[in-house]
């Protein structure tokens, strides 16, 4: 998947917002909503009957979590779930009782989703999850915030939302919850209707009103925080000072950890300068995109090698994407799901790879002769990242040729 594509995705997801509006200023901006202005399919992520989908996926019923402010009993057990059938009957029995039901991992079940949400982690570098709610006509749920944001997309039904009108704390993701219910406070009350979307910041209190059954999307993600880039850069810091890397003394319970304040106090000093080196945090938050890309979900792979040969045609496989990085020697191609570290000889190959959806094996640059060229391709078919979109005519398999160069 190339940038264009991943910008038309979510771009029609977002409409009538512009992409570029909301991963700038709209993240910082709070709260927002945008009405279905009848040109996004967004209502249709899930299909025409997201409920039917829902049924379907008894698959997930160990994973499924519920929430009420006004159950009427305790919550029904989802142990061994048998079928669709049990399965819907299982969900019914919890509606019955006034809880919502979280459906997690979605993305599986629609491939428009799927692209959706790849799409935005090619824009933003970092994960992004898909759930569903599927809630019965009166049913309350309990004030509450999550501590990533959110896209809110209602599916089917309407739904009344009573989100605070102050601005988030942001809390850092590791803070608990307190025992005691929080205060919604200050709030607006909105109604969603199929199509309509809201942006809520993690953090945000709100709670929800189910008048009908109904459905709605949740695409959580967290945007780059000042914290995290402040982590990328020591980090990267880290990576090339050695005494940043070195164990600290005193690590035994109830040791006296004051003499490491000047250590630390050092390593910050050393940071601030770094950071104010022209290009240093650049190329902090370029390996910290590396780092994001590999470790999310992998691509499939191919159950066996293809038969290739200098003319077999390659393309970009499904919904697959990369960040390209370099050190002295060697080239970082960072995929979902890992990186391939290349000699920096092959660069020119490899930059053609990352930017060309659709070529022959010999089309690829650079100073190399048909073997490694087909060696560099092997590599990239194994991981997924490429698939063979048109076999090369009488041409014996190459596959493993001239690994070593490489």
């Amino acid at each position: 998947m190339m940038l264009a594509e991943a910008r038309r995705r979510v771009g029609e997801f977002l409409s009538p917002l512009a992409v570029d509006g909301f991963l700038g200023e709209g993240l910082t901006g709070g709260f927002r909503l945008v009405r279905h202005d009848g040109r996004s399919s967004r209502a249709r992520l899930l299909g025409p009957d997201p409920e039917a989908v829902l049924a379907g996926a008894f698959h997930l019923a160990s994973d499924l979590t519920w929430h009420s402010a006004n159950a009427s009993g305790p919550p029904p057990s989802l142990a061994g779930v048998r079928d669709a059938a049990d399965f819907r009957e299982r969900i019914a029995a919890f509606h019955a009782r006034n809880y919502s039901v979280r459906f997690p991992d979605l993305r599986p079940l629609s491939a428009e989703l799927d692209a959706v949400a790849r799409s935005l982690e090619l824009l933003i570098h970092g994960p992004v999850t898909a759930s569903a709610f599927w809630s019965r006509g009166g049913m309350r749920a309990p004030v509450h915030y999550d501590d990533h944001d959110l896209i809110v997309v209602q599916l089917q039904g309407t739904k009344r939302w009573y989100v605070s009108t102050r601005p988030s704390d942001l809390f850092n993701p590791w803070r608990g919850a307190s025992g005691n219910p929080p205060d919604l406070g200050a709030h607006e009350v909105v109604d969603l209707a199929p199509g309509d979307l809201m942006y809520l910041p993690r953090g945000t209190f709100h709670t929800v009103d189910s008048d009908t059954e109904s459905v709605h999307l949740a695409v959580g993600f967290t945007p780059l925080t000042l914290r995290e880039a402040v982590i990328a850069a020591l980090d990267h810091l880290s990576d090339l000072n050695r005494p940043l890397r070195a164990t600290v003394a005193g690590q035994l319970e109830g040791a006296d950890l004051d003499p490491l304040a000047p250590a630390v106090a050092e390593a910050v000093g050393q940071l601030f300068h770094a950071t104010r080196s022209p290009g240093f945090l650049t190329t902090a938050l370029q390996r910290r995109s590396s780092r994001a890309v590999g470790d999310l979900d992998a691509l499939p792979r191919p159950d066996q090698a293809p038969a290739i040969g200098p003319d077999t045609v390659l393309r970009h496989a499904g919904l697959g994407f990369s960040h390209v990085g370099a050190s002295a020697d060697t080239i970082d191609f960072a995929y979902p799901g890992g990186h391939l570290y290349i000699h920096r000889g092959a660069q020119e190959a490899v930059v053609f790879i990352a930017d060309t959806e659709r070529f022959r094996v010999r089309d690829l640059p650079g100073a190399i002769d048909d073997d490694v060229r087909l060696a560099l391709v092997a590599r990239f078919l194994e991981v997924g990242f490429l698939e063979v979109a048109s076999p090369a005519a009488s041409v014996a398999d190459l596959f493993s040729s001239a690994p070593a160069r490489l």
